[in-house]
C-alpha cells in the first residue's frame, strides 16, 4: 500500500464541494488561472476607489468634527502636529535655517499616508495567520471568510459619517483583506517551476490595470453625492463619499459570488498529482530535445524550459530541506522589506516632488501616475510573463533595480541639487570615480527648459515603470519556488496509472504560511516607508535648498536675466 504521510502545518486541505469546480489537469490551469485573475482584478479596483479621495475625505471629516478636541481626528492632528515640528515644519512666516514653512494642508497629506501606512501594519499582522489558515482549511474557504470582512469594512464606510467609524472599516479591512496573497498561492499550487513567473505576472498585471482605472472611477463617483438622492438615510451615517464606497461594496460583492461560483479548491491533492505529472511530462521532453543550462536563483535553480527545485529529493534530510527554506526564505524576505520600504517611500515624495519644483496640477499627477501604471502593465504582460523563466527570475530583479537607480538618478539631475546632495549624502568623500563626480556636477549646474526637464521626469518615471513590473512580481516568484523544494518526492509510480501516485513526503512548508510572511515583510517595508522618506525628504538641508520651479518662479527668473 502506497505509504502517506503529511509534514506538520502543511497538511492536505479538504476538498471543497462545488458544481462549477474545475478539474485538476494541466488543461484546467488557464481556466482557473483567469478566474484568480478577474477576481483579483475587481477586489484591487475596490481597493484603489479610495486613494484619490483620502485628501478630501479627511478635509470633510476634519469640517465636520471641527472644534471637537476629544475626537480620535483631533488627536490625530496634533499627534502630527509634533511630528512636523519635529521635522523642522512649522507656520512660521519667516523660516529659520532649521527650519522652513509648512506646505499647505501638509496635515491631511500626512494623515492620510499614516492611514495607508496603518492598512499596511495591519496586513503585516494579518498576512501570516490568513496563510496558516489557507494551508490547513484550504485556499478557498479562507478567500471567502476573508471577503466577508472586505464586504464589511466596505458597509462600515458606505455609512461612517465620523473618523471614528472610517478608521473602524480601515482597520477590518486590513486584517481581513487576504486576496494578494491566496491569489499568489494558488497560483503557484496550479502552476510547475517553469509557468510560475507566467502564471505570477497576471497578480502584477492585476494590480497595474487597477490602480490605473480604479482612481478614475473613485473620483468619478465621489460626484454622485447619496445623501442629495436619498436624504432620510443621511441619519445612519451616509455621507458625500458614500457613492464611491457603494461601488466598492457592489465590486466585492461581484467578486465574491464569482469566487463561490467558479473557484475550485487548489490546495488538495488531485492538483498536486496533476502538477507532478506536467513536471515530468516538461522533463521527458527536455530530455528528448536537448538538455539546457541552468540558471541560479536566490533559492531556487531554474531551467530555460523547466526549474530543478522540484527535482526529486529523496537523498536530502528534511530538516535541511527546511533550513534551507528558511534560509531562502528570510534573505528574499529581507530583500522585498528593503525593497519596497525604499520604493514605497519614493511613490509617496514624488507627488511631493512635482508640485514642489515643477508645479503640477493634479491632472498632470494623475498623467504621470498613470504612465507609470499603464507602462509597467505592458511591460508585465509582454516581457516579464513571457520571458522571466528564459531570463530567470534573479536577473530580472537586478534589471529592475538597476532600471530604479537608473530612474531616480534622471529625476535627481532634472530636478536640480543631484550633485550637491549625493555629495552631502556621502559626507563629501565620494566612492565614484573623480570623472563621474565632475559630470554629475556639470549635469547639476546646467539651466534646462521646462520641456527638457520634463523629458528627463518621464525617462525616470520609464525606470520606475520597469521596476513596478519586475522586482516584486519575480521575488514573489522565488519565494514561491523555495517553498516548491522537497516537494517533488511524491512522483508518479512508474508501474502505475496516471492516476495513481505513491506519496512518500509532503511539501516541507507550508505554501500558504510561507508566502504569507513574505508578503507581511513586504507590507512592513510599504507601511515604514512612506514615514521615513517623508521625513527624509524634508529634513535634508539640500532638499530645502532646491529651488522652486513653478511657471511663476520660472518667469520671474526670465525676468529678471532679461534685466
Amino acid at each position: 500500500m502506497p505509504a502517506k504521510s503529511t509534514t506538520k502545518g502543511a497538511r492536505p486541505a479538504p476538498a471543497v464541494a462545488s458544481s462549477s469546480a474545475s478539474s485538476a489537469s494541466p488543461e484546467s490551469v488557464p481556466k482557473v488561472t483567469r478566474i484568480v485573475f478577474t477576481a483579483l482584478l475587481l477586489d484591487i479596483l475596490a481597493f484603489t476607489i479610495i486613494l484619490p479621495l483620502f485628501p478630501r475625505l479627511l478635509q470633510f471629516y476634519r469640517d465636520s468634527e471641527h472644534g471637537d478636541q476629544t475626537s480620535l481626528l483631533a488627536w490625530s492632528l496634533s499627534r502630527l502636529t509634533e511630528f512636523q515640528s519635529a521635522i523642522g515644519l512649522n507656520d512660521a512666516k519667516t523660516p529659520s535655517s532649521s527650519s522652513i514653512k509648512r506646505p499647505p494642508k501638509m496635515d491631511i497629506v500626512l494623515l492620510g499616508g499614516a492611514l495607508g501606512s496603518l492598512f499596511s501594519v495591519l496586513q503585516f499582522i494579518a498576512s501570516p495567520i490568513i496563510g496558516k489558515l489557507s494551508d490547513i482549511l484550504g485556499r478557498r474557504r479562507v478567500l471567502l471568510i476573508s471577503m466577508l470582512g472586505n464586504l464589511i469594512s466596505c458597509a462600515v464606510w458606505l455609512f461612517s459619517s465620523t473618523f471614528d467609524l472610517f478608521v473602524l472599516s480601515r482597520i477590518i479591512g486590513g486584517l481581513s483583506e487576504g486576496n494578494v496573497q491566496l491569489s499568489i498561492a494558488m497560483i503557484s499550487d496550479i502552476t510547475t517551476p517553469a509557468t510560475r513567473s507566467k502564471g505570477l505576472a497576471m497578480v502584477g498585471i492585476a494590480f497595474a490595470i487597477a490602480f490605473t482605472v480604479g482612481p478614475a472611477l473613485g473620483a468619478y463617483f465621489a460626484n454622485k453625492d447619496l445623501v442629495a438622492a436619498f436624504p432620510g438615510l443621511a441619519q445612519y451615517g451616509l455621507h458625500p463619499f458614500s457613492g464611491s464606497a457603494l461601488l466598492a461594496l457592489v465590486l466585492l460583492t461581484v467578486e465574491s459570488l464569482y469566487l463561490y461560483a467558479r473557484l475550485p479548491e487548489t490546495n488538495s491533492e488531485s492538483w498536486r498529482v496533476a502538477v507532478q505529472q506536467t513536471v515530468q511530462q516538461e522533463s521527458a521532453d527536455d530530455a528528448s530535445s536537448f538538455s539546457a543550462p541552468s540558471t541560479t536563483t536566490s533559492g531556487a535553480t531554474t531551467t530555460k524550459s523547466t526549474s530543478t527545485s522540484s527535482a526529486p529529493t529523496s537523498h536530502l534530510d528534511q530538516e535541511k530541506i527546511q533550513a534551507l527554506q528558511q534560509s531562502y526564505l528570510s534573505r528574499l524576505s529581507f530583500t522585498h522589506f528593503a525593497h519596497l520600504f525604499l520604493f514605497s517611500g519614493m511613490e509617496f515624495t514624488l507627488t511631493f516632488l512635482t508640485f514642489h519644483l515643477f508645479d503640477f496640477s493634479h491632472m498632470q499627477q494623475g498623467a504621470l501616475l498613470g504612465y507609470i501604471g499603464i507602462l509597467s502593465s505592458l511591460l508585465q504582460g509582454g516581457y516579464v510573463r513571457r520571458r522571466a523563466h528564459i531570463v530567470g527570475e534573479k536577473r530580472m530583479v537586478l534589471q529592475g533595480m538597476v532600471a530604479a537607480a537608473l530612474g531616480l538618478g534622471s529625476i535627481a539631475l532634472v530636478s536640480g541639487g543631484g550633485g550637491s546632495a549625493a555629495t552631502t549624502l556621502l559626507g563629501g568623500k565620494s566612492v565614484l570615480p573623480g570623472y563621474v563626480i565632475e559630470a554629475i556636477s556639470w549635469l547639476d549646474t546646467q539651466e534646462w527648459s521646462r520641456k527638457t526637464r520634463m523629458w528627463g521626469l518621464y525617462a525616470g518615471a520609464t525606470g520606475l515603470a520597469v521596476t513596478s513590473a519586475t522586482v516584486v512580481n519575480c521575488l514573489t516568484s522565488l519565494a514561491s519556488l523555495v517553498c516548491d523544494m522537497g516537494s517533488n518526492d511524491s512522483l508518479l509510480s512508474p508501474s502505475s496509472s496516471s492516476t495513481t501516485v505513491t506519496t512518500t513526503k509532503k511539501q516541507p512548508i507550508g505554501k500558504g504560511l510561507a508566502l504569507g510572511r513574505f508578503r507581511s515583510w513586504g507590507q512592513l517595508g510599504r507601511a515604514a516607508g512612506p514615514i521615513a522618506a517623508c521625513s527624509l525628504y524634508w529634513i535634508l538641508p539640500e532638499v530645502r535648498k532646491l529651488p522652486i520651479r513653478t511657471r511663476a518662479a520660472a518667469s520671474a527668473a526670465s525676468g529678471k536675466k532679461s534685466q
